[in-house]
């Protein structure tokens, strides 16, 4: 066969492929489309108070699938994605999609909760304590009418110490955190796809064990609704009797029904996929060895030379200890969240 036959045969077949690619038509599932806004204002010691914008997007949802395209974040407000970017998810797992990068973040929900929680429990340096926990649940009734939608209203209230250690910082408070749901009825294929985040239980126990056993326990009682709109109100007062007070605000707008095209839910086959869940776990084991080797050092380990505490070193650690603080506090912005984590 001589080799301009060939070419022609060659070009024959990738032509015919292409026909056949374009020829294919795509999936759709039935779903929604909706609008989801986070926001929160918060008051310092002082009465000041400052409104800012957590996270805000567009998701595309199915009864097994879902996807929010992101317009606007802030990460130092407790946000995980960045503008540009998008969420995937299913009942599994969920992927922190970067086109700026070619990046994906990917974490299977029991992977996060086991790694999670053996980090925690592991981190060198840092103890935290949380007692006197009381979680209160109400039904409220019903709810004004949101998205064409009637709602019911439900209260979940959470009373709670936090004894904190980190470095040389030492940090006690009183913790009360109000959270409201507007939930609407179950819909087929309307669903919320960050459900699950919020409610990772700590595997093994840990600090948080019984704040977070008594809360999704409570919030058990609120059925298989969605949470269309969420109101969180979190007063904190440290041990001087200074008082901080936060809002946070989620929202669903512009619902409506339609068909999805599955092929949104598909993430790029080029990108470097990271396994954050795998990592998490690694992390937590290095920080156990860690932890195992100081204990076992040998008793005349004490006669060592101390470690410089010179300005510059007590410096170093007064910064590690802020900015320990500052990682706090945007976690208490993602606790804020309220119903948007809330698995259905």
């Amino acid at each position: 066969m001589s080799h301009a036959h060939r070419s022609v045969i060659a070009l024959a077949v990738a032509a015919s492929a292409l026909t056949l690619a374009a020829a294919a038509p795509h999936v759709f599932s039935p779903g929604y489309t909706y609008r989801m806004r986070i926001s929160g204002q918060a008051t310092d010691a002082s009465g000041k108070v400052k409104d800012y914008v957590v996270m805000s997007g567009r998701a595309a949802v199915t009864s097994q699938n879902g996807r929010l395209d992101i317009d606007e974040a802030a990460k130092e407000r407790g946000a995980m994605g960045e503008k540009g970017g998008y969420f995937l998810y299913d009942q599994t797992s969920m992927m922190i999609v970067s086109p700026k990068e070619k990046q994906i973040l990917k974490f299977t929900f029991d992977d996060m909760e086991k790694g999670m929680s053996a980090l925690a429990a592991s981190a060198p340096g840092m103890r935290v304590a949380i007692t006197d926990v009381a979680v209160n649940f109400e039904k409220l009734g019903a709810g004004e009418s949101l998205l064409g939608m009637s709602t019911t209203k439900y209260r979940v209230t959470q009373d709670y110490k936090v004894a904190m250690k980190v470095a040389f910082m030492n940090r006690n408070s009183t913790e009360h955190v109000v959270q409201e749901y507007w939930m609407a009825d179950q819909k087929s294929g309307f669903a919320n796809p960050f459900a699950r985040m919020g409610s990772a239980r700590p595997i093994g126990g840990g600090a948080f064990a019984e704040l977070i056993s008594k809360t999704s326990e409570a919030m058990s009682k609120m059925g298989k609704g969605i949470p269309v709109k969420t109101l969180t109100t979190t007063t904190s007062t440290n041990d001087k009797g200074e008082q901080t007070k936060s809002v946070s605000t989620m929202e669903l707008t512009e619902l409506q029904a339609g068909n999805v095209d599955d092929a949104l839910f598909v993430p790029p086959a080029d990108y470097q996929v990271m396994d954050m869940g795998a990592q998490t776990r690694a992390m937590a084991e290095q920080a156990k060895a860690a932890q195992a080797t100081q204990v076992s050092q040998p008793a005349d380990a004490a006669a060592a030379p101390q470690a410089d505490s010179s300005p510059s070193m007590k410096e170093a650690a007064k910064k590690t200890a802020e900015e320990a603080a500052k990682d706090a506090a945007a976690q208490k912005v993602k606790k804020g969240l309220g119903g948007l984590f809330r698995r259905p």
